[in-house]
């Protein structure tokens, strides 16, 4: 419920930005929207299971959607740390340290995944191999996949909250409001992957709340944007 839910936030917002992305206006945000669209397709089990037989049933459709992710969280840093004139966090964005960054969970997520067995195709790799070695390296790849985007979200903390506490119309702190509800969320993912599977209900929450409240508070920025209420 929760994937269609996020899917049918995620197209909506891209339906409503496509008439402006076409005439060229900060398509920036059209592409992000359009990654965050993708991520829900693949998050839901009849696309995913026919994509990933399609690529040999070892759920490289998972690995795929974990960088798909990493690539969408970037360009949403990049355009968050202009929208709100933070220039030090687009500085450590873009620079060694959020190349290293990048690069540490990248490299993370790739050796997690080799070292896990990956037979037979499942939406989150829930019904894999039981085994004692993927009981112990699941949790390490989940943690893995979701540490880049809560990396970003800590840079981006700092901006959002003063921008939520500034003195600027309501949409525009709403907007903020929202998007740091979604980075806060991001953040607490990666402890959350480690939670006993009795929580697994609390993981997914907490999972789809990072991205809706992304999608969703950036959906809000671009709406103040065009009301002329922040930079594009």
């Amino acid at each position: 419920m929760l994937e269609w839910g996020t899917l049918l936030v995620c197209g909506v917002a891209l339906l409503v930005r496509a008439p402006d992305a076409l005439r060229g206006h900060n398509r920036s945000v059209f592409g992000i929207l359009l990654l965050a669209t993708l991520c829900s397709v693949l998050s839901i089990p009849g696309p995913y299971l026919a994509i990933d037989q399609a690529l040999g049933s070892r759920n490289l459709t998972n690995l795929i959607l974990r960088y798909i992710v990493f690539g969408m969280v970037f360009l949403v840093g990049l355009r968050l740390t202009t929208a709100l004139g933070d220039g030090g966090a687009r500085r450590l964005l873009t620079g060694r340290p959020g190349w290293w960054g990048l690069a540490a969970a990248c490299a993370a997520v790739g050796l997690t995944f080799w070292l896990m067995d990956t037979h037979g195709s499942s939406v989150g790799l829930k019904e894999t191999a039981d085994t004692a070695r993927n009981a112990v390296l699941g949790p390490f790849y989940a943690a893995a996949g979701r540490s880049y985007p809560a990396f970003v979200s800590a840079l981006l903390l700092p901006a959002l909250l003063a921008t939520v506490r500034a003195a600027l119309p309501r949409l525009v702190r709403a907007g903020a409001a929202v998007t740091l509800a979604g980075g806060v969320a991001a953040i607490l993912s990666v402890p959350a992957s480690f939670a006993p599977d009795s929580w697994e209900p609390a993981q997914l929450l907490v999972n789809f709340a990072a991205v809706l409240g992304y999608v969703t508070g950036l959906f809000v920025f671009w709406i103040s944007a065009k009301r002329g209420q922040l930079r594009r």
